[in-house]
């Protein structure tokens, strides 16, 4: 009985993190982070919070609080899940350097970047080491890294990190995918602080074409991208 209450609980905590999932994709992020939170409550209560199930959708949690602006939230989670990942799975576990990159992200949003662009150093070296260079995972990790580099100043260095993210992106994921188009769009605010705006307004515009055709006009992603692309506008050529 135990048995089959335990593969009852999986089948349901794995439905509600599939919809949240889901609903991230399409941009609906407070009806994600009440989906993610039941399939958390879920997880909890079947296994405690060391199990790698627990761990993974408490990671997904780190992100989500972060894309919805609750980084006191986010932070306490997020530190607290570096260090269960850690202690459980094993400092370079996969899942351990996921939370790892999403903490760098949360400590990015709160301006503590001194210390994010060393975790996400160290994250994308593992990246690269456990995952190869062009591996879909990695060019995120790679573009993270830029963000953070241009956040801190160091905007040639961030350009020449992104222009590789974007380059690689292109050929692996595709010109159209979302996940490349984000990263053309990243790359068009870097390339405007460089004072290149005829080549960022070229950018922010494949960026805002390919994610109204992929996600659709009110996506996170596509409305972040016009604004952009506005602003770009707005400046003398």
């Amino acid at each position: 009985m135990a048995g089959l209450q335990d593969w009852t609980t999986m089948i349901r905590v794995h439905r509600r993190g599939r919809r949240a999932g889901a609903l991230v994709a399409r941009g609906q992020l407070t009806a994600a982070a009440e989906a993610l939170d039941d399939a958390v409550a879920l997880a909890r209560r079947q296994w405690g919070d060391e199990n790698p199930q627990s761990i993974a959708l408490l990671s997904n949690l780190v992100d989500l609080r972060r894309a919805l602006g609750e980084l006191a939230a986010a932070r306490e989670l997020g530190e607290r899940v570096v260090e269960l990942s850690g202690r459980v799975l094993g400092d370079d576990h996969p899942m351990t350097w996921y939370a790892v990159n999403n903490l760098a992200l949360v400590l990015q949003a709160t301006g503590e970047l001194a210390r994010a662009r060393e975790l996400h150093e160290r994250e994308l070296a593992a990246a690269r080491r456990l995952r190869g260079t062009t591996h879909p995972e990695t060019l995120t990790s790679m573009d993270n890294l830029a963000q953070c580099l241009f956040r801190l100043g160091e905007v040639d260095a961030a350009y020449a990190l992104a222009d590789e993210a974007v380059r690689l992106s292109r050929e692996v994921r595709g010109a159209g995918d979302p996940d490349t188009l984000v990263a053309v769009d990243n790359l068009g605010v870097i390339a405007d602080a460089r004072g290149d705006r005829a080549l960022a307004r070229r950018l922010h515009e494949e960026a805002v074409d390919g994610l109204r055709h992929a996600l659709g006009d009110e996506h996170p992603h596509t409305v972040a991208a016009l604004a952009n692309l506005a602003a770009s506008r707005r400046d003398p050529a």
